[in-house]
């Protein structure tokens, strides 16, 4: 049995993280919100630990050399995800170089940090693209809570079509949902996974709170449906959800979807909806619609990979400079708005 770092009790559960993941779009930043919002839990917005670190372990070296975690606080604290953190970085620093000495290790005394400076004794953290990571993460903390949000996937899909950074076709939208939630849902086995359904979050969500907080050994607090106003919040996503919370969202896929979109989304995902407890509306894509539908899906994928590639030489050449790589991925983001933006001469 271990102590707290933040009470010096013995306490495991205090030392388990709580991770929110699924699919992009699937409502994890207004569930983050809501768990923020308890008194005693503290989870911070998207720290991307195990694609912007974990996964270069190699580059940055054994952790239980000070020096190779001195060049990863250097690299790392700068990154987006921890600036807007709003903690004084100076005393973190020596925290990390103290206490990280291995990765799992190194995000934990990060997020342990966060809770102590928002005065909260349970800590966990909000990244969509975890749900890659889950079972790591579960070995890293034996105890851990994964809490997988789902989405109707005509919904995400939905609402990734009308974002700059997402992908501008249906189906490598779609696959985008099924990779998440089908990685995820590999921690099902685990005693402290907990599946929650968007469209429940939202229609019951003083409810759905309240099982959440009984999985996590918590008490309800009506603190959690009570909007509140983030300055970190600069995506206009962002900012709608720390708004009331609301059903007007639910099945948008109706209007703003084709016919054809949502035949090829349930194309590739039917065989998995019922998993998570959403029917297929039943029409079938035709051979030409799928072909279409392929083809769109592959040339966004080679134009997205053409326009990332400063990013990814970046992470080849240079592995250990985070902010170079989000740098590049920033200017690939601006050149692909300004495009959008630009009207087509006519020939």
């Amino acid at each position: 049995m271990t102590s707290s770092p933040l009470l010096g009790i013995e306490e495991p559960r205090l030392n388990a993280p709580i991770f929110i993941v699924g699919a992009p779009r699937s409502g994890t930043t207004l569930l983050r919100n809501m768990l923020n919002r308890h008194p005693s839990i503290a989870i911070c917005r998207e720290t991307d630990f195990c694609r912007l670190v974990f996964r270069r372990q190699r580059a940055f070296g054994s952790l239980s050399d000070v020096r190779n975690r001195q060049r990863l606080v250097k690299q790392y604290l700068p990154t987006r995800g921890v600036q807007r953190m709003q903690i004084d970085l100076q005393a973190l620093e020596p925290t990390l170089l103290r206490e990280g000495t291995s990765y799992a290790a190194f995000f934990a005394s990060l997020l342990r940090f966060y809770a102590q400076a928002y005065g909260k004794r349970r800590y966990g953290e909000k990244t969509p693209r975890h749900a890659l990571f889950t079972e790591t993460l579960c070995e890293w903390y034996p105890g851990a809570t994964i809490i997988h949000l789902v989405r109707d996937p005509r919904d995400v899909v939905a609402s990734l079509l009308r974002l700059d950074w997402a992908d501008q076709n249906a189906l490598g939208n779609a696959n985008l949902w099924l990779r998440s939630n089908l990685a995820a849902h590999r921690s099902r086995h685990r005693p402290k996974y907990l599946l929650v359904r968007y469209e429940q979050l939202v229609a019951q969500p003083e409810q759905e709170l309240k099982r959440i907080c009984a999985f996590v050994d918590e008490e309800y607090s009506p603190a959690m449906l009570m909007p509140n106003h983030d300055p970190t919040a600069d995506r206009p996503w962002l900012r709608r959800a720390e708004e009331s919370v609301t059903t007007e969202r639910l099945g948008k896929w109706r209007k703003q979807l084709t016919a054809d979109q949502v035949a090829l989304i349930e194309w590739l995902v039917k065989p998995h909806m019922q998993t998570f407890g959403y029917e297929p509306a039943g029409r079938s894509p035709s051979k030409l619609t799928i072909v279409g539908g392929v083809a769109s899906a592959a040339f966004d994928a080679a134009r997205r990979r053409i326009g990332e590639f400063p990013g990814f030489w970046s992470f080849f050449t240079r592995s250990t400079d985070l902010v170079e790589e989000e740098t590049a991925k920033e200017r690939f983001r601006s050149r692909r708005l300004a495009a959008a933006a630009t009207p087509e001469k006519c020939s």
